[in-house]
């Protein structure tokens, strides 16, 4: 049975959690459907409360030298050593955070997976091809094409090998999973002060071919806004980056207050940074391209500075989930947030 979304905030939530338990249990395309749009209509109909907390958040940096030699700068952790103060350290001291073997080996095939069926399904749907309209990996919401302007948003994630996992009722119900086990929303709540949420659009489930040549840098607060309070989380759930043949990520390993010079030095759209601006402003932090083996993860937040790698020898396929989270008061609105 559908829920009517007249439910109020309190209803709204515990049909999300008593849905997510009995999809956990026996996994259902229609459940996983409705748990889409009762995320976005939770997050819509809850008065978030001012953070009134001081930011950026006080954190003691436990790392040294040692902790970033192997990643020209940027620090790297496992799993269980993360925590709100080490991603504070590694992101507002650092400018991003390297997590080694975040994702479990046994969850690797299945999230690929995910992504594999999702972006298939979705480019047979552009092809013309018929596919179920429950398909359960493939299936934009009727409620977020009805009530928000979705744009060209689809599109430019689609021409980048992505797809919104919101459009994908199954990889959405997996990766929120992942979360789950990673005890995500917990350690991200005391990082910002609050409660975290995700967003429609900041949230991508990647296949990701190689690139036509050079990419310009961006950082993501140039259309964000910078006065958000974010955190990105990139996975890689392939090897990439480094000298393999699968295109990985490059990003200046350093903290930004502001947003850098846009739209010269070589720069293809007004709000990209040129090339030629990176390699002449940032020679005390050079750029890096960190080695990920699949089930890496690196955290960063709206103000860094990145890109896609290339490079003539980049010739492979990545499998990778970007997801944004952000302080659920302190959100980028025109991402169409939802509850985490």
């Amino acid at each position: 049975m559908r829920y009517a979304f007249a439910m109020n905030t309190a209803d709204l939530l515990h049909a999300i959690e008593q849905l997510s338990a009995r999809n956990r249990a026996e996994p259902d395309a229609d459940i996983e459907r409705q748990l889409v749009d009762l995320r976005v209509q939770a997050f819509n109909n809850t008065e978030w409360p001012t953070n009134t907390l001081p930011w950026p958040p006080t954190y003691n940096d436990p790392f040294t030298a040692a902790d970033t030699v192997n990643t020209g700068g940027i620090p790297e952790i496992t799993r269980g050593q993360l925590n709100a103060n080490v991603l504070a350290a590694g992101v507002l001291a650092h400018g991003a955070l390297l997590v080694r073997n975040l994702v479990p080996a046994e969850r690797l095939e299945q999230l690929r997976n995910d992504i594999e069926q999702t972006v298939n399904k979705r480019n047979q749907r552009v092809a013309g091809e018929v596919i179920a309209k429950d398909d359960p990996y493939y299936c934009p919401s009727e409620f977020l094409n009805a009530n928000y302007k979705l744009g060209v948003g689809r599109k430019f994630i689609a021409d980048t090998g992505g797809v919104w996992a919101a459009d994908s009722p199954r990889g959405l119900f997996d990766v929120m999973e992942l979360y789950r086990e990673l005890h995500l929303k917990n350690i991200l709540a005391e990082y910002f002060g609050e409660a975290p949420c995700v967003s429609v659009k900041k949230w991508v489930l990647r296949r990701v071919d190689p690139i036509a040549g050079e990419a310009d840098w961006h950082q993501d607060g140039a259309f964000m806004g910078k006065d958000v309070r974010s955190m990105n989380l990139w996975i890689a759930l392939s090897d990439c980056g480094g000298d393999s043949i699968n295109p990985g990520i490059d990003i200046v390993p350093k903290h930004f207050d502001d947003i850098v010079q846009t739209g010269t030095d070589g720069a293809r759209f007004d709000w990209t940074v040129g090339p030629g601006y990176v390699d002449k402003h940032f020679t005390d932090t050079p750029w890096v391209r960190p080695a990920f083996k699949a089930g890496d993860a690196l955290f960063f937040d709206h103000m860094n500075l990145h890109r896609t790698a290339w490079a003539p020898h980049i010739t492979g396929r990545r499998y990778a989930i970007e997801c944004w989270f952000f302080a659920a008061s302190v959100n980028a609105e025109n991402q169409i947030p939802m509850v985490f």
